[in-house]
């Protein structure tokens, strides 16, 4: 080899060394594909035109509830009720420490008994002239002063005892004996026995077309105990509810015999469609609640699988049936492979790999 040539090989062994070790290191810093999220599918189902009735959750709530307060006020002296015990309208409940109002009473009774018998000598010296009709006026108003004070002082004795406002159940006690409250602090809840309420939200496809009247065919079911509940028409809201686009529903009904209706439990309820709501109206589909998501707005929306990509589709539910949900949307097709399950974790354009649900 020529001595001439030697640095012209250095130099070619150099850069092939160096393309080496930069392929190398290309090779361990460039990460791994990620396999494409296994979604699990299944074909939107269409939901038959049917003429049965909508189904809905329901809440109960008491028709009249009330939280007491003392008028004045005062330390508690004793508490009458326990929680959960019937009372009579007028009933007293609690009582406040009476001894500085019947102070004030009692100083106020005082005052008035001795302005009048004031009042009742200088008549007779003004009837004999000796004193002038002047200092006779002056006397009178003082007493009318002390008749209010007497009579302000006897209310707030009154006032002193707190008395139920209507037939009911004490539901809940707030404050304790020996509680020192000011005026208007809740001391007791009240809750009516006569009829309950129950509470639906609507969706908007149901507001818009039940009648929300003395028309309304309702029917209730006790979720825990199967007993019916004839329910009718109360009233409704007309704004919606916050976070969402539903619109509350109340209906009335006597509870069922035998049954302690408390507020806050759960109730089915049927309600009869009219009969433009049966046979019209946008194609509806059936799908798994497990595959209805909402966003944070309160819009519904299901997740597709086309073409190996989680595409969101916004949707309208227009009822619940127990596990599954009635659908409509713009662009659905009977068949469409929906995802039913971890859609929280699916964003728009995801690589997703189908797989049927069985």
């Amino acid at each position: 080899m020529s001595l001439a040539n030697a640095p012209a090989i250095r130099l070619l062994l150099l850069l092939l060394l160096c393309s080496a070790a930069l392929t190398g290191c290309s090779s361990e810093e460039s990460p791994a594909e990620l396999p494409p999220r296994v979604a699990l599918v299944q074909s939107l189902e269409a939901a038959n035109s049917s003429s049965g009735p909508l189904r809905f959750s329901g809440v109960v709530r008491s028709a009249d509830s009330s939280q007491l307060a003392f008028e004045v006020p005062g330390r508690v002296e004793r508490i009458l009720v326990d929680e959960g015990v019937r009372v009579e309208r007028g009933q007293p409940l609690a009582e406040l420490d009476t001894s500085d109002y019947e102070s004030q009473l009692r100083e106020a009774s005082a005052r008035m008994a001795q302005l009048e018998a004031d009042l009742a000598r200088k008549r007779l010296l003004e009837a004999e002239g000796i004193l002038a009709p002047a200092a006779i006026e002056r006397l009178e108003a003082q007493v009318v002063s002390a008749q209010v004070a007497r009579d302000t002082a006897r209310r707030n004795l009154g006032h002193a005892t707190l008395e139920a406002p209507f037939d009911g159940v004490v539901a809940a006690r707030l404050v304790e004996p020996q509680t020192v409250v000011a005026a208007g602090t809740p001391v007791l809840a009240i809750q009516s026995e006569g009829p309950v309420e129950v509470r639906v939200d609507l969706p908007e496809t149901a507001a818009l077309s039940l009648p929300l009247d003395a028309s309304l065919q309702a029917e209730g079911e006790l979720v825990t105990a199967g007993e019916a509940l004839s329910l009718g028409y109360k009233e409704h809201g007309t704004q919606p509810s916050p976070g969402g686009r539903t619109y509350q529903l109340v209906l009335q009904g006597e509870p069922p015999d035998g049954y302690n209706l408390l507020p806050g439990m759960a109730v089915r309820v049927r309600l009869s469609r009219p009969a433009s709501m049966k046979d019209s109206g946008p194609q509806r589909y059936r799908v798994p609640v497990s595959a209805l998501m909402s966003s944070p707005a309160g819009e519904h929306f299901i997740w597709l699988a086309v073409d190996g990509q989680a595409q969101r589709q916004d949707v309208e539910v227009t009822r619940l049936e127990r596990e599954h949900a009635v659908i409509t949307g713009t662009a659905l097709e009977a068949g469409a492979p929906v995802i039913v399950a971890g859609g929280s974790q699916l964003s728009q354009g995801l690589q997703i790999r189908a797989k049927e649900r069985r």
